[in-house]
């Protein structure tokens, strides 16, 4: 749990002290900040750290404030089960590979944000290998990792077909691909896949059962 909270107090930090800058100083400044330490293809020739400063750089309080709730989620579970070095390596993977899998989809100039891709990598080993564990997230409140990994990935599905807000969902999936390939090399990989597709035919079937019953 320690490398999770280390994550998300690195994410809150930043964004705390770059609140201070457009404080002090002027939005302007902050932009300047964000394009020099966030991702894109022109920053990585001449900065290979923005794979890593871009990361904990967030747009705004919902930005970071809904990626904090998630990797909370998910990354208590997956450092619980394979701990905090692996869990990190998971973290910082899915990060990366979804910023250079951006890379084919957007301008080299376009600068990117967020511990996003990082977070879904999580997600995708999490929903996986925990899926059962179950996760206080509102408005749901308790739900299954397993679902609401099922969730996010359709939201983000949704939010790429249509373009949806001004987010990098290719990133996430980069992500996502990344937290499964990590998944596919653990014990109990085929045991929660099985489950995670249980929930996806459920969650196909319930709504026509209950059309069914009430004659809708």
């Amino acid at each position: 749990m320690k490398a999770t909270l280390i994550l998300c107090l690195l994410c809150l930090f930043t964004y705390i002290f770059i609140g201070l800058i457009n404080f002090f100083y002027s939005i302007e400044v902050v932009e300047e900040i964000v394009k020099f330490y966030g991702f894109s293809l022109n920053n990585l020739k001449e900065r290979p750290y923005v794979l890593f400063t871009s990361i904990f750089i967030h747009g705004s309080i919902e930005h970071l404030i809904s990626n904090l709730l998630v990797l909370l989620f998910f990354g208590v579970a997956v450092e619980d089960e394979i701990g905090a070095k692996k869990m990190l390596i998971i973290f910082f993977s899915g990060a990366i590979a979804g910023d250079l899998l951006s890379i084919l989809f957007y301008p080299p100039e376009v600068v990117s944000i967020g511990a996003s891709a990082g977070i879904f990598a999580l997600v995708g080993f999490g929903m996986i290998i925990r899926p059962l564990d179950l996760s206080f997230y509102p408005p749901f409140y308790i739900i299954p990792l397993g679902l609401l990994g099922i969730l996010y990935a359709i939201y983000n599905t949704i939010g790429f077909i249509f373009n949806v807000g001004n987010i990098s969902y290719i990133a996430h999936f980069g992500g996502l691909f990344t937290g499964v390939a990590f998944a596919y090399r653990h014990k109990n990989w085929k045991k929660g896949l099985k489950i995670i597709l249980f929930m996806i035919i459920l969650m196909i079937l319930l709504p026509l059962i209950i059309m069914y019953l009430f004659n809708l």
